[in-house]
């Protein structure tokens, strides 16, 4: 079991940091311009909410199949303590018979290093797995208070180049949890509070992630758009992933980590996260 713990003062989480651990490694440990302002309503977790419509999507970091599905524009903004500039995207979902879509595109420059991960851009999504739990990976509060809920999230760091499938999906675990994607790092992890993330590790646990990511600029620090793009089952074996269905409506957070903040690599203080206003609720439309 590998447990990475997160430094207090460091989306995704953390010190108000709950969100921030979501781009780190366990281990060592212009968003498009047809998106609108989708849904303006509060959501029951207090942030804002997403339908989800039946769609056909084929997951290779090429966005135009999504044009037509509503896009929500979120704010990114820096862990509490620290002073990492905001971050502005936009995120989708969509689903079929089988699956649920993600699209999570940022607003910002190209920066991915082939050779360490850690200086290159990485992100991640994370859903409510039991209602006590906070946006903030597993935390009631901004401030890290530990919560009795678990969240389910989907952790990408850049180990293989643009345009090829990531997930277990693809690659399977290895060495370790079966969480983990073993060549290209997009790894199916949860977490209770602030401080501790781990791989999917119990009796069940499962990657069936698959993910493509691609900027829209990939030249080194040329400004533009990076697109996540992700599908994993509605439902899974795995009671460390949230499970999803259609007509129901569940909780999202998103996070991102830019290395342009920490040139050195990957530190914890130093994501943007939406966790400050709240869970996003998606609803898995019929």
């Amino acid at each position: 079991m590998r447990r990475r713990a997160i430094a207090l003062g460091a989306v995704a989480v953390l010190a108000a940091a709950a969100m921030v651990a979501g781009c780190g490694d366990d281990d060592d440990e212009e968003a498009d311009a047809t998106a609108t302002d989708a849904t303006t309503e509060e959501s029951s977790g207090g942030g804002r909410a997403l339908t989800a419509p039946a769609a056909s999507i084929t997951v290779d970091g090429d966005s135009s199949d999504w044009q037509d599905i509503e896009a929500l524009e979120v704010d990114m903004e820096a862990i509490e303590g620290s002073d990492v500039p905001s971050k502005q995207g936009t995120v989708r979902v969509a689903h079929d018979d089988e699956s649920v879509y993600v699209l999570f595109e940022v607003n910002d420059d190209y920066n991915w290093d082939q050779s360490d991960a850690h200086l290159s851009g990485s992100s991640a999504v994370m859903w409510n797995v039991e209602g006590p739990a906070g946006p903030h990976m597993g935390a009631e509060a901004d401030a890290g208070t530990p919560s009795t809920g678990m969240v389910d999230l989907w952790h990408w760091e850049l180990e293989c180049a643009a345009g090829e499938e990531s997930g277990g999906a693809a690659n399977g675990p290895g060495d370790g949890d079966p969480g983990n994607d073993g060549t290209c790092n997009f790894d199916d992890e949860w977490a209770t509070d602030a401080f501790t993330r781990e791989d999917d590790n119990g009796p069940n646990a499962e990657n069936s992630l698959s993910g493509v990511w691609t900027h829209s600029s990939p030249d080194a620090d040329a400004e533009g758009t990076w697109i996540f793009e992700a599908s994993r089952p509605l439902t899974t074996g795995d009671d460390q992933d949230a499970q999803l269905a259609v007509g129901e409506t569940s909780q999202l957070a998103l996070a991102y980590w830019d290395p342009d903040n920490a040139p050195e690599g990957w530190s914890a203080p130093d994501h943007a996260q939406t966790s400050h206003e709240g869970w996003i609720d998606v609803t898995i439309a019929e």
